[in-house]
């Protein structure tokens, strides 16, 4: 068989991220993972050492693909208009991968070397975005934390289904965004 010549871990996460959107990662099994690359399931431990393995290595690829949307965001921008690009490009990832998003929230419970480094990643890439601020070190992460709480606060509540009033969703998020970046220049100017 083709695939088997072809198989390794990498294409089993990108055929199981594909597969998890259409099933849901809490749906996603090994066997039909295994039916999708056109293999049997026992083949698959040749790669990977279970289903863990797999979410682990979607948690990676899902925060390795954030890293890289919210830097190409960024890029060209700086202050307010890189971190409203950010947000809503963080957004935007988030309503297009709704499965891959999910598997980055197991991160915190996989602890893996990857998956380590890729939040490292999105982290550094948002102290280079309020690097304009001058914030301390420990400011800026809390305001990273602040920023990641009230985007993922948003995403994950439009998701759930529990915005249906006839209002704009895109205004409330801009406006979230808005308030976010109010909070942060008035903090500037405390003294």
């Amino acid at each position: 068989m083709e695939t088997r010549n072809k198989l390794d871990r990498t294409v089993i996460v990108l055929t199981a991220a594909a597969l998890c959107e259409e099933v849901g990662l809490d749906n996603l099994t090994l066997n039909q993972l295994a039916d999708r690359l056109k293999i049997k399931t026992p083949s698959l431990y040749n790669h990977i050492s279970g289903l863990k393995d797999v979410y682990s290595g979607l948690s990676a690829l899902g925060l390795q693909r954030l890293g890289e949307i919210i830097q190409t965001a960024a890029v060209g921008r700086s202050g307010d208009e890189a971190v409203s690009a950010v947000a809503l490009e963080y957004r935007k990832f988030a309503k297009e991968n709704p499965e891959l998003y999910k598997a980055i929230l197991k991160a915190p419970e996989l602890q893996e070397p990857k998956i380590l480094e890729a939040e490292n990643i999105v982290t550094q890439i948002m102290f280079r975005v309020l690097e304009p601020y001058h914030y301390s070190k420990e400011e800026t992460f809390h305001i990273i934390r602040g920023f990641r709480s009230a985007v993922h606060g948003f995403v994950s509540l439009e998701a759930a289904g529990f915005f249906r009033a006839e209002y704009d969703l895109e205004k409330s998020y801009r406006e979230l965004v808005a308030l976010f970046l109010s909070g942060m220049e008035s903090r500037r100017t405390l003294p």
